[in-house]
């Protein structure tokens, strides 16, 4: 069984990394989206287990690679979103 932890991302958090993601092709990727969908239209937090925050954290390192400067710039919600976690895979 996976252990859950809480990841404390706002809602508009949320949706920006649903919109990162125009394609769920994986049924791992599938739940994922299904799990901040459900986040977002309850007053539950967000628990993923840690794969599923690696999932996550992979797509928006994937998102910030492809700017301008190959990551080095960021808007603040998407720096908020990688420290937030890049915190939780840490185990922070």
């Amino acid at each position: 069984m996976d252990v859950t932890v809480k990841v404390p991302l706002t809602p508009r958090e949320i949706e920006l990394i649903l919109e990162l993601k125009e394609e769920f092709f994986w049924p791992d990727e599938k739940r994922v989206r299904d799990k901040l969908q459900s986040a977002l239209s309850s007053d539950l937090p967000l628990e993923l287990s840690l794969l599923q925050a690696r999932i996550v954290l992979g797509w928006v390192e994937e998102q910030v690679g492809g700017h301008y400067g190959g990551g080095e710039v960021m808007t603040p919600e998407e720096q908020a979103i990688l420290s937030t976690l890049r915190g939780v895979v840490a185990g922070s």
